[in-house]
């Protein structure tokens, strides 16, 4: 398959972000209509200021918000939704010398009924005027952001967020696409990071490989990449960067992302700096996660892979002599649970861990995870257009495996798990798709493109 040309890429899909905000705006119809209200108010959020102080932590807009207008620099900005009329975009464009005003694509204009509000002060009394006879409005935002300053018949009612949120875990063409152009951009990363660990970088220095390959910044990640080398790898959610090189290389654990209009890419990759026997791990968990996948199709219980790829652990344990008793114990005994202590995903979309996950119906009642699997954040019986993260792991993490220091002490070889600690832990992560009939892997794609 030809490499991803740029330009192609990341040209706007005019006519298939029309009919996404199409459907948009019958599910929100039929959904307010549903819970007893005539309109909504949606704003994308502003960034609060550090304490003491006159800067604030990135921009990241309120995925109601931006499911209908993926615009970056929308901060401030309300989205006006009344059935049978066309969407009303407030857009908060501040004469401002300090930063650079942000710009209206056009392709919004072609889309929403577009006001241009110069001040907070000027939205809010515009906002105040369409909501004034609009009947029942409510809000769907942050509640500290607007919903005070004005007369809201509901702030964040569950009775509208409930369905729209279960509604979000299917994707449709113009979402597909934002999450294949992100993960094209994000395989380029991981595989910039790959070969700066190979070369002997430090993390900070490969977090740096996959930015610029990525071609993004720290700030416009969808979420602050882990960059693990040796022992960092069993920190499941490592935020550091080691300036300096580690003395001795074993082994990088790379988990970060990219997004497109708002949609996220979130993959990783584990690498070993020597052919040995962590190689050969990582190789056969990677391969027990494309067996996993290949059996992904409408219908199918997410809890049920998630057990499956611990029993599929189990095994693996067993064959690389972790444990002396069966990969079947092991799973039986609950030794797997302290190698893959996390859930095997998660939805992912307008947010990296995307909303839904644990509904059972979009009236809002909850499948919670198994008591055993507490971490576990996706419960759902799979539907074609789901997109979701399948991503296992083998760690070697002293907090937990001290537990298995009691009964079961017997059935684990300390030697060769105390071996492996340099090493901290494997993870392989890959975006999917349900399709009809099976699976599209987001992530195995986008790296085949650039073999």
């Amino acid at each position: 398959m030809a490499r991803m040309d740029d330009r192609q890429a990341l040209e706007f899909p005019r006519a298939a972000y029309a009919r996404h905000v199409a459907a948009v705006a019958a599910t929100w119809e039929a959904t307010l209509q549903g819970a007893g209200f005539d309109a909504v108010a949606v704003p994308a959020g502003t960034s609060p200021w550090y304490f003491q102080d006159d800067q604030g932590p990135p921009f990241r807009p309120n995925p109601n918000f931006a499911q209908w207008a993926p615009i970056a620099g929308a901060e401030g900005s309300v989205l006006f939704f009344r059935p049978g009329e066309t969407p009303r975009l407030l857009f908060h464009q501040p004469a401002d010398y300090w930063h650079l005003p942000p710009a209206l694509p056009d392709w919004a204009e072609e889309t929403f009924a577009v006001e241009r509000h110069a001040s907070a002060e000027a939205l809010t009394a515009a906002l105040a005027k369409h909501t004034a006879g609009a009947g029942r409005v409510a809000y769907v935002g942050p509640p500290a952001e607007g919903a005070s300053n004005l007369s809201f018949a509901a702030t964040n009612p569950e009775a509208l967020l409930n369905p729209i949120h279960y509604a979000r875990a299917i994707k449709d063409d113009f979402e597909l696409a934002a999450l294949r152009v992100a993960a094209a951009f994000g395989a380029r990363g991981h595989l910039a990071a790959r070969d700066a660990f190979m070369a002997g970088a430090s993390e900070l220095e490969i977090h740096l490989a996959f930015l610029a390959a990525s071609r993004q910044t720290d700030a416009a990640q969808p979420y602050p990449g882990i960059v693990g080398q040796n022992e960092h790898a069993g920190v499941l959610h490592y935020q550091r960067y080691d300036a300096a090189p580690p003395p001795r290389r074993h082994s990088l654990l790379i988990d970060a992302g990219r997004q497109h209009l708002g949609y996220a890419a979130d993959i990783t990759r584990t690498y070993s700096a020597a052919a040995d026997e962590f190689a050969e791990l990582i190789a056969a968990l990677d391969a027990a996660q494309q067996a996993l996948i290949a059996d992904i199709r409408p219908g199918v219980s997410y809890v049920d892979l998630h057990e499956k790829m611990h029993r599929s652990v189990g095994e693996l344990l067993a064959r690389f002599g972790f444990v002396s008793c069966s990969g079947a114990a092991a799973f039986e005994s609950g030794i797997t649970d302290a190698f893959f202590p996390h859930g095997l995903g998660h939805l992912i979309g307008l947010q990296t861990h995307d909303v839904g996950g644990w509904m059972a119906g979009a009236d809002g009642r909850l499948a919670p995870p198994p008591e055993r699997y507490p971490a576990l954040r996706f419960t759902r019986f799979l539907e074609a257009g789901q997109v979701f993260t399948v991503e296992p792991g083998i760690y070697f993490i002293p907090l937990l495996l001290d537990a298995l220091r009691g009964d079961l002490r017997g059935d684990v070889n300390w030697a060769k798990v105390e071996a492996c600690l340099p090493c901290g832990g494997v993870r392989v992560e890959d975006n999917v798709a349900v399709t009809a009939d099976g699976v599209e892997n987001l992530t195995r794609d986008a790296f085949a493109r650039l073999a």
